[in-house]
């Protein structure tokens, strides 16, 4: 009996550290190798899984890809400048040609030459980040987004050839939803496409037009509605309770409907100053965060996510233009779209350094035009302050815990 209770307590001390084995192995499996900070709607509509299709690129367990997601651009850059100091991010996917200015200030990126740059525009490259922090994977112009059964050519024939000023004359700014710059990329898209045209006289800036931007929104405020983010927007602007059936969106907007559904019934338009069709460019990028803690894994990452292989998802998962010369986009996606090619780019009035130095200035002379009486859709901007300080919390603890 003895010899039995010595091979059982063999046998049990056995399956124990067979058991401790196993668990540390799984530990070792799951541990992360790369860690992505984006927006939370990055190829999701219908869906690309981008994380699945890299592990398989690259031989690494899905489960050791580490995807954070945040719900705007300006949360990324927020959420790796707290974390400055001891980055857990790799790779930062969404800032755009505004935002950068913002990251390189805080020297939250590091610049990289990825091989696959042969393959962009070198105009693209150099209107989004010459010095090479964020490279470009897609673009598509900032446009005013419309519902046809609501608003049309026939009901407001000016849609088709109008001009920021004559959205006042015209009553349109009773119609639309704007995003609030401070916390919203294609918002802040659209406060710099009215900078771009009316100038800025504070800064011996003429734009196209030799006025004040301010006063634009100084006019408008009382009748705008604005949204904490393009999500809030489109809620409200899908709903349509309020006869809000134009908002702030893209120009490769109405290819979504046309291209999912077969419904040609939104359209975006941009404004007409001095007769020609004018428009903000978004260019958005992705970056080697400063210090990565997987540095390797998050180039090789970054190469693939230009390459055609990623590049060819782009247009009909994110909607944008994709930035690789070569990628796939269907002819039904371009009929529906407003082709950049087609517009005058106001960005080239707008120097990078112009931008960089005044960026801060403009969003806050913009929050003091709007604060009083301000008309937010969904809920207050203190709110909304709050709610953004708590999801930066649970992020924290989610990655600690991760």
């Amino acid at each position: 009996m003895k010899k039995n209770y010595t091979f059982l307590s063999i046998l049990l001390l056995l399956l124990v550290v067979s058991s401790q084995i196993s668990v540390k192995s799984e530990e070792i499996q799951s541990e992360t190798k790369l860690t992505i900070y984006t927006y939370d709607s990055l190829l999701d509509d219908p869906g690309y899984d981008f994380i699945g299709a890299f592990a398989n690129h690259s031989g690494i367990l899905k489960e050791e890809i580490n995807l954070v997601l945040l719900s705007d651009a300006n949360q990324i850059v927020t959420q790796m400048a707290l974390e400055k100091d001891s980055p857990v991010a790799d790779v930062a996917i969404g800032i755009d040609n505004v935002l950068i200015h913002s990251a390189k200030r805080d020297n939250l990126l590091t610049p990289y030459i990825s091989p696959e740059l042969a393959n962009i525009s070198s105009d693209l490259i150099d209107n989004l980040d010459s010095e090479k922090f964020v490279l470009p994977y897609d673009f598509g112009i900032i446009a005013l987004y419309y519902d046809m059964n609501r608003i049309n050519s026939t009901t407001n024939p000016e849609i088709t050839n109008i001009t920021l000023e004559e959205i006042i004359e015209f009553d349109l700014d009773k119609k639309l939803i704007v995003e609030d710059p401070t916390l919203s990329s294609p918002g802040l898209g659209f406060l710099l496409w009215t900078i771009a045209i009316y100038g800025d006289p504070t800064i011996n800036f003429n734009g196209t037009l030799g006025l004040d931007w301010r006063d634009w929104w100084k006019t408008t405020k009382d009748d705008l509605r604005i949204a904490p983010s393009w999500t809030a927007a489109f809620g409200e602007w899908y709903e349509g309770e309020e006869n809000r059936p134009i908002m702030v969106s893209y120009g490769t907007s109405p290819a979504y409907s046309a291209c999912q559904y077969n419904d040609t019934s939104q359209g975006a338009f941009l404004s007409h100053e001095n007769g020609t069709q004018n428009g903000w460019l978004q260019i958005e990028g992705i970056g080697l965060v400063n210090n990565a803690p997987h540095e390797d894994l998050a180039k090789n990452f970054i190469d693939w996510f230009l390459s055609k292989e990623l590049q060819d998802n782009i247009a009909e998962n994110n909607w944008m233009y994709p930035a690789n010369d070569y990628a796939e986009i269907s002819t039904r996606f371009n009929e529906s779209s407003i082709n950049p090619d087609d517009v005058n780019i106001l960005n080239s009035l707008i120097s990078s350094e112009t931008i960089g130095t005044n960026l801060e200035m403009w969003k806050g002379d913009w929050e003091t035009i709007i604060s009083s009486d301000l008309n937010i859709s969904g809920y207050s901007s203190i709110f909304f302050i709050f709610a953004s300080i708590g999801a930066i919390a649970y992020i924290q603890k989610k990655i600690k815990r991760n």
